[in-house]
């Protein structure tokens, strides 16, 4: 019995560090995709746009940051990412079209589920100012939390939609359960 629990324990483990490795790999490459550059790899090239114009991008100070925390992500993980496929199995791809700051994963993750709070606006940014609206947080909802805080905001995920939120937004108090 012990051998089952231990071998479906790491199990889950592999496939959560896989499905990991994905988007890590996925989030970094879509700050080069949106820089312009042009991908070399096969996964590249059938996962990120065809239109592109460089070979050098120029990443802002807040692309850089994340594409770095993403790769030591990925070597702390020890990711490999097959690049001669076609295929990217990352949770991610679509969701983020709409997101102007893109969020830097983390290595925990937490769900509200059944929120049960007032509705809150999913931001493109950080701040009302400088953002619009993504989607919105609605009663009933799951939220999903795996992604490093900012400047006193969060990314999060719905089945509908992600963006940034005010950090504490959604608590644990606003949720028919809370996990992790």
């Amino acid at each position: 019995m012990k051998a089952l629990v231990l071998t479906a324990a790491l199990v889950c483990t592999a496939g959560t560090a896989s499905a990991l490795c994905e988007d890590a790999w996925y989030l970094r490459n879509m700050a080069f995709d949106r820089a312009g550059y042009c991908f070399g790899s096969a996964l590249g090239k059938s996962v990120f746009s065809a239109e592109c114009s460089t070979k050098s991008p120029s990443l802002n100070d807040w692309d850089q940051q994340m594409v770095s925390a993403h790769k030591q992500l990925e070597a702390s993980y020890s990711c490999k990412i097959n690049t001669k496929g076609r295929h990217l199995a990352s949770s991610l791809i679509g969701k983020l079209d709409d997101v102007d700051l893109l969020p830097t994963l983390s290595q925990f993750e937490s769900s509200c589920v059944g929120y049960t709070g007032a509705p809150v606006t999913l931001t493109s940014g950080i701040g009302m100012r400088d953002s619009y609206p993504t989607g919105t947080i609605q009663g009933g909802a799951t939220v999903h939390f795996r992604f490093e805080p900012w400047g006193g905001f969060e990314f999060v995920e719905t089945k509908t939609g992600a963006g940034w939120i005010p950090e504490g937004s959604v608590s644990p108090d606003d949720c028919t359960a809370f996990a992790g």
